[in-house]
């Protein structure tokens, strides 16, 4: 190529150059053909977007209030059945204590003033006329008459043996009432415990949000 040809092309792409540079400066961006189709791909892609946004914030919201049916339909399930644990112990706690009151009715009996247990006594004369009852012959009067200890006279008849027994049962519905008492505390604390997990476990909306 000649140095003219170089020279006259040279020119021509500098002029093209300074016009495009002009055309830039004094148009808006939307003017330029080969920017504006690009500019409308945009404005579209946002449009779409925004609505886009809408209909996933409306899902979501929907979603949600969905799932906080499901969730307080979970809530009144759970509600029944802490409700019927709650029932059920209630119901032998009742039971218990009512158990303690005709254990309190029990009579004392009697042990005679000896430092005994009724039970202990009880057997002792169970015992003793079980013997008596082959071995007294009767000379020296009627078995009735007899002293159950030879250093106090107790007599030995049926009435002190109701004595003793009544004794021995009295004693018995005291450890009964101490027992009772332990489960009263047991069955209470399970009450209170159920009532506080429903509370701080199943007592709001928050655990499915």
């Amino acid at each position: 190529m000649k140095g003219n040809e170089i020279f006259i092309i040279g020119a021509a792409l500098l002029a093209a150059i300074l016009l495009f540079k002009g055309q830039a400066s004094s148009s808006a961006p939307g003017s330029i053909p080969f920017i504006s189709p690009f500019l409308g791909m945009l404005g579209k892609a946002e449009t779409k977007a925004i609505q886009t946004l809408g209909s996933n914030i409306e899902t979501l919201q929907s979603v949600k209030e969905s799932n906080l049916g499901i969730a307080q339909n979970i809530l009144d399930q759970e509600r029944s059945l802490a409700d019927v644990k709650i029932s059920q112990i209630q119901t032998e706690l009742d039971k218990t204590q009512s158990f303690i009151s005709q254990e309190q009715k029990v009579p004392a009996g009697s042990t005679f003033g000896i430092n005994a247990s009724g039970k202990s006594l009880l057997n002792k004369f169970d015992k003793e006329f079980a013997f008596f009852q082959t071995a007294w012959t009767g000379e020296k009067g009627p078995l009735s008459g007899k002293s159950l200890f030879p250093d106090k006279y107790v007599p030995f008849n049926e009435a002190t043996r109701a004595a003793f027994a009544q004794r021995a049962r009295y004693e018995s519905a005291q450890e009964n009432i101490q027992t009772a008492n332990e489960l009263v505390f047991r069955q209470q604390g399970e009450i209170d415990r159920l009532q506080e997990e429903y509370q701080t476990r199943y007592g709001g909306l928050s655990r499915y949000g």
